[in-house]
């Protein structure tokens, strides 16, 4: 993850955020996100990438946050 975690979160937040309006029963809301410290946001969205690595290829909405999720969390996934 980049050292601005600003940046990071806004990145984050946008990513679940966009994510929870397509499937609002899979992804968390903004309002939860929105709770969230810093290292917790980055703990979640690790957890939430650990699982998607297991889910199927074929789901569009998966493999575009999976791959956001890559991005925006470098090494630390």
């Amino acid at each position: 993850m980049a050292d601005d975690i600003h940046q990071d979160r806004f990145a984050l937040m946008t990513v679940l955020t966009r994510a929870h309006a397509a499937r609002p029963d899979d992804y968390a809301g903004s309002e939860s996100l929105m709770s969230m410290s810093d290292e917790l946001l980055v703990a979640h969205a690790t957890e939430l990438l650990r699982s998607l690595e297991e889910t199927p290829e074929d789901d569009a909405l998966t493999a575009e946050v999976r791959t956001a999720l890559r991005e925006i969390l470098g090494d630390q996934a």
